[in-house]
Order: C-alpha cells, then sequence, then structure tokens
C-alpha cells in the first residue's frame, strides 16, 4: 500500500524544488484550482488506466463533497496550528480508448487498512445513495491479490450499474478470486462445472450488505457467509425436511423465535424433542392461522354492517369475533342511539 500512503504524495512534493513547490502550494490554496498528484498512469490492453490523488488546502469554507482527506504533514505552521494540507483518497480512473473522445469511464475510491468515516454519516443511511449514484469504493490491504481486486472492481461496476448482469466477466471474476468458496458449493451443490457452481455464488452477491470502510477482510467474509447461505438454500429446496423450520413451513428466524414457547433451554442449550415439538408448533401455528382468519372475516361482517374499519378493529379487542353477527353500530335502526360518536354497539360502557 506503500504507493497509495501519504508518503508517496510527500517524496512527489519533495522532488520538486522551491520555486516549483512554492507555486504548486499557491495553486492548491486557490479552491478554483484542482491539482492532483499522479500516482500510476499506464496503458494497457486498449484502456487507460491512472491513479491520483487531489491535494486540499482545507479551511472553513471548503466545500464538503463527501471524501476521505488525509492531513500529509505532522509539523506545524506555530506552536499552536497544524498546517491543513491534505490529500483526498486515491481514484482509479480506468478508460477505453477505443474512441477520441472516450464515451465513457470507470471511477473507483481506493480505501486502504485504516479508513475511518465520519460516525455521523452511518452506511445504512448512505448505501443505497452510494450504489445508486455514488462513486464505488475498492478496499485494498496488505495480502489482496490482484485476482481479488480484479473481481471487485467488476462487482463493483456490476452493483453500480457498469456492467449488465448477463456479463460473463462476473462469474468468472467470482470464480478466480474465491476458488475455495466456489469448489466448497460446487462440491455441495454437485453442480455440473466450475462457472456454474460461480454463477450459484454470484447470486448471492447482488446486494452488498457491508461497509467498505470495514475493509478488504470483510469482503472476505462476506463471501464465505454469502457461499455458505448459497448451500443451504440448495439443501433447503432438495431436501424440505431438513430442518425443522422446514417441516413447519417457516423461515429458521421465526422458528428460533417461536421455540422458547415450546422449549426450555438449559446452559444455553435447547433441550427437545424435534418431532415433539415440530407438531405442537405446527398445531400452534394452524390455531394462530384459524383466529386470524375468524377475525379477519369478523371484520369484514362489522364494516358490512356500518362499522368503520376503527371502530370495528376496537369493538373485536372488546367482544368475541362469534358475536359479530349480531353487532350493529348505533343509530343504524337496530335499537340503538346516535349519542356515542364511536359507532359504540349495545352492552358497551
Amino acid at each position: 500500500m506503500g504507493g497509495l500512503s501519504r508518503d508517496r504524495v510527500l517524496h512527489w512534493l519533495g522532488a520538486a524544488d522551491h520555486e516549483q513547490r512554492m507555486e504548486l502550494m499557491r495553486q492548491v490554496m486557490d479552491p478554483a484550482v484542482r491539482l492532483s498528484v499522479p500516482i500510476l498512469g499506464v496503458a494497457i490492453g486498449g484502456w487507460w488506466i491512472q491513479i491520483a490523488r487531489r491535494l486540499i488546502w482545507v479551511t472553513s469554507e471548503t466545500e464538503d463533497e463527501g471524501r476521505l482527506l488525509e492531513l500529509l504533514l505532522d509539523g506545524t505552521m506555530t506552536n499552536t496550528e497544524v498546517m491543513p494540507l491534505a490529500a483526498a483518497e486515491p481514484i482509479l480512473i480506468a478508460v477505453p480508448m477505443t474512441r477520441q473522445p472516450a464515451n465513457w469511464a470507470f471511477i473507483a475510491r481506493l480505501w486502504t487498512e485504516g479508513v475511518r468515516r465520519p460516525f455521523d454519516r452511518p452506511w445504512s443511511k448512505l448505501a443505497k445513495a452510494v450504489h445508486g449514484h455514488g462513486i464505488p469504493t475498492i478496499t485494498l490491504d496488505p495480502v489482496s491479490t490482484p485476482v481479488e481486486i480484479a473481481c471487485q472492481m467488476v462487482l463493483k461496476g456490476y452493483w453500480h450499474g457498469y456492467l449488465a448482469s448477463d456479463e460473463p466477466a462476473l462469474a468468472n471474476a467470482v470464480a478466480m478470486a474465491y476458488p475455495r468458496q466456489v469448489e466448497r458449493i460446487q462440491r455441495a451443490t454437485r453442480a455440473p462445472s466450475r462457472a456454474s457452481a460461480a454463477a450459484t455464488l454470484l447470486e448471492q452477491l447482488i446486494h452488498p450488505g457491508f461497509d467498505p470502510a470495514q475493509g478488504a477482510e470483510a469482503t472476505r467474509r462476506y463471501v464465505r457467509r454469502k457461499a455458505s447461505i448459497a448451500i443451504m438454500e440448495h439443501n433447503n429446496r432438495e431436501q424440505p425436511d431438513r430442518y425443522p423450520w422446514t417441516q413447519v413451513g417457516i423461515s429458521e428466524r421465526r422458528y428460533y423465535k417461536l421455540l422458547p414457547l415450546f422449549a426450555e433451554k438449559v446452559n444455553g442449550r435447547y433441550i427437545l424433542d424435534q418431532d415433539d415439538v415440530v407438531a405442537r408448533m405446527r398445531a400452534h401455528l394452524d390455531c394462530v392461522d384459524k383466529e386470524r382468519a375468524v377475525r379477519a372475516v369478523a371484520l369484514e361482517v362489522l364494516q358490512s354492517h356500518g362499522f368503520t374499519k376503527e371502530a370495528a378493529r376496537k369493538w373485536l379487542q372488546r367482544h368475541q369475533p362469534e358475536d359479530a353477527v349480531s353487532a350493529w353500530p348505533r343509530g343504524s335502526g337496530h335499537g340503538y342511539t346516535r349519542s356515542d360518536p364511536h359507532n359504540a354497539a349495545v352492552g358497551d360502557p
């Protein structure tokens, strides 16, 4: 990560003589000028690829563009004031050189280890906007491999609309970057080919669910977790009676929410007879469904008698659904008065 560090930017500034450096500082202090430090520039395979970091003189009037900034100098101008020279996060630009001028370009931010986002901007609030309109973020750490980085670029390009879902490079990139997870899926699901297993894993990677500030390792954990989910979903389809929640016909999450009603937990583990729990839970859910259906019919009957929807619900909180057949709102001509604005029935206090 040395080429992306602030040391690389300082080395570039230090290579200039005094007059050049002063001129650079004047340009950096001018908010109308965007000065970037080149880190990489190469033409390969019909593409121009470059990485650069923009220099910014941070003041109270500096526009907040949502970029991460890194102060370059630890020294001070005075005993109390830190020199506000900063470098924005590295920006990767990849442009196809098939047309002049180019009609599109892929742009991404590069985040290395130690990146910290502002805490007042939680990722759960930003994710939809970033994926819909923001700049993709590629995370790197010392153990990132070239194929992992390439896979991130392809996936981020897909998530941000640069690539279509039928692009063959998607599954190929996943298979090359995460061979262990793809092999695990192929073995567990008996997929006919490596490409088929990679496509199964890709289906789980449609919507990224992690904050890129968590680093490249979070991406690996995310892929491993999604591989496990892909295998579990396959097993649920192929062996529907393998798990107790599939036998009951509910989700795993709801099963464990209901389980305390039917089993006792001892030392952190449930003591249960699975067949007995499944039978009792199924009976419980059937009873709940029946009660819900009866209440829905009672609600329709009350509304057909002239109750408002809110009054009908309130009536059902105080009466048995079976009594709805003989319930009428006041003032309906069935022996009630108009004195109750809430459509109370006879016998209500």
